[in-house]
């Protein structure tokens, strides 16, 4: 028996209770596949009560083999329980924001542990969060710990067990031959679905995140040693390159948003807007060391930008002095060998730009002076952002800032109205435009001084609640267009127009082609008359604008 009611207190088999529990995250733990399955399938079909019925079974005979080889004796709750808390977890990420996990998503994972980004970390915890793990997590497991197992002698244990996983694997093997067909045909037609299969996709990631990690080469390659700057004028050259944090473009009110969330940036001439670019990946870990890496997005890796050198490497091998200042988690590898400051490792908490364990942006301000002044030569400083990063995106930007209203003030944007999400994010956009437009009256004020220019790229986008999306981080392949769709922004000072013979006319009517972050590290190549056999003029925007007529 494997119940056995005559004893004083009821025990269980460890095969009972292995099934049970598999039964339980197969089911209730996979809410999300189960409702995306059943929006793409139509069960009133024979196929399609078939196609659910193998699912299932697939399911359910991966987790109970996992449980049947490695919850063994003692070690048989702790999995157990470990597994519904995770699953549990991950469900509601699923669940509650869209968001999946892939091998992009560990890596941001690890990146906020690595980089002790504590503020981004608490911001995802919520009481919602709390609620659904202590529900479907913490409650079930309280269960799990209670009830007493009889393990039996060993042999016959083993015996039960492969029994128990023979049966199991009959079954499923049977449901799939039964379904061949159809299966494989829907399969086809929907791998995405696979994303949402909790815990065993999220596992899978985390294997193929280890052995890449564990398969990299950690020689660096050292490249450009050949770039050498060729300069038509005598004048200093000032550049101010930033990097935008989750921004959208189709926020913007150059991109024609039909709200006015460029109020300051609109007053200015010489400014160019391309409306039509694309981010190489959805994340800030992958897609900021792409923005500067020589690989083109179908080559690149994070783990080959780490082990290049990338373009702010190469313009640092010239006469220009390359400066990376840090407002938001970390450059993700890419200023390792230039020079950095990094405004979190000190935070002055009597700042007036300080709340809530971060700074606002504006605060990048105060270096200008100080790393501009301190140096004679050309200088490109590059500013990382906190720009619109959520979930809170309240704390992107003072009160004074909070126009849109209401606005969501709370750390789970699910829980606010879509009108609420959407007034809080465009305030960041707001505030951004504020932000750009203090950079570029400063360098306007010392027009006399140097030529100046402004560059603003954002590293990815952003879902607001669009069916169900939440926050940024899914595959590029089933990302939607506001997780990749990017604001891409150059600003010129009249002298640098002039001396640097810069096509204006030519800029604006390249406004509308396509780009990606490809584009930019070439850009910047022939933006500041860097010759390199890196380059590659057919991605330089400044380029293809030399050839439309001024």
């Amino acid at each position: 028996m494997f119940i056995n009611f005559h004893t004083k207190k009821s025990t269980v088999s460890p095969e009972i209770l292995i099934l049970i529990v598999s039964a339980y995250i197969a089911s209730v733990s996979n809410f999300t596949f189960w409702r995306e399955l059943l929006t793409r399938l139509d069960i009133s079909t024979v196929q399609g009560i078939g196609y659910v019925f193998t699912s299932f079974f697939i399911i359910f005979f991966l987790l109970s083999s996992l449980f049947f080889v490695f919850g063994q004796r003692i070690l048989l709750k702790p999995i157990l329980v470990l597994f519904v808390i995770l699953s549990a977890t991950i469900s509601y990420f699923h669940q509650e924001l869209g968001v999946l996990i892939d091998k992009e998503m560990v890596r941001n994972i690890v990146e906020t542990v690595k980089d002790r980004n504590i503020n981004e970390a608490r911001e995802l915890l919520s009481f919602p969060l709390l609620l659904h793990i202590l529900a479907l997590g913490v409650a079930p497991s309280i269960m799990i710990l209670l009830v007493k197992i009889d393990h039996g002698k060993l042999f016959p244990a083993l015996m039960t067990r492969s029994l128990f996983a023979l049966c199991i694997l009959m079954i499923t093997a049977s449901t799939f031959m039964m379904n061949f067909k159809f299966y494989t045909y829907f399969y086809r037609q929907n791998e995405d679905l696979l994303l949402y299969v909790t815990p065993i996709y999220p596992l899978v990631a985390v294997k193929k995140y280890i052995k890449r990690q564990i398969k990299k080469s950690y020689v660096f390659q050292e490249m450009g040693n050949d770039a050498r700057r060729v300069k038509t004028n005598k004048n200093r050259m000032v550049g101010v390159m930033v990097v935008g944090e989750t921004a959208r473009a189709d926020h913007f009110t150059y991109n024609g948003y039909n709200r006015q969330t460029n109020p300051e940036l609109s007053r200015y001439d010489n400014l160019i807007n391309f409306r039509h670019v694309h981010a190489c990946g959805t994340s800030t870990a992958y897609s900021v060391p792409c923005m500067f890496s020589f690989f083109d997005q179908d080559n690149y890796s994070p783990e080959k930008a780490l082990q290049h050198s990338n373009v702010l490497d190469v313009l640092s091998k010239t006469d220009m002095r390359v400066v990376w200042v840090e407002n938001n988690s970390s450059c993700k590898g890419v200023c390792n060998r230039i020079e950095e400051v990094n405004l979190l490792r000190h935070p002055d908490k009597n700042s007036e730009y300080y709340n809530n364990g971060q700074y606002y942006d504006e605060v990048m301000l105060e270096t200008f002076d100080d790393v501009i002044n301190n140096t004679d030569s050309d200088i490109l400083l590059v500013l990382h952002t906190m720009g619109s990063h959520g979930p809170q995106y309240h704390n992107r930007y003072p009160d004074s800032f909070a126009v849109f209203k209401p606005y969501c003030r709370k750390a789970t944007p699910q829980e606010c109205s879509n009108a609420e999400i959407i007034n809080a994010y465009d305030n960041t956009i707001l505030y951004t435009d504020y932000f750009l437009s203090l950079i570029i009256n400063y360098l306007k004020q010392h027009v006399k001084s140097y030529d100046a220019f402004m560059i603003y790229v954002s590293d990815h986008g952003e879902s607001l609640g669009e069916k169900g999306v939440y926050l940024h981080g899914l595959p590029n392949f089933v990302a939607p267009e506001a997780q990749t769709h990017i604001p891409f922004l150059m600003w010129f000072s009249d002298n640098f127009v002039i001396s640097n013979n810069i096509n204006l006319n030519g800029l604006k009517q390249l406004e509308d082609r396509q780009y990606t972050h490809d584009n930019l590290p070439h850009t910047l190549l022939g933006l500041l008359g860097v010759q390199t056999g890196l380059y590659k003029r057919k991605l330089d925007i400044m380029y293809q604008s030399q050839s439309i007529g001024h």
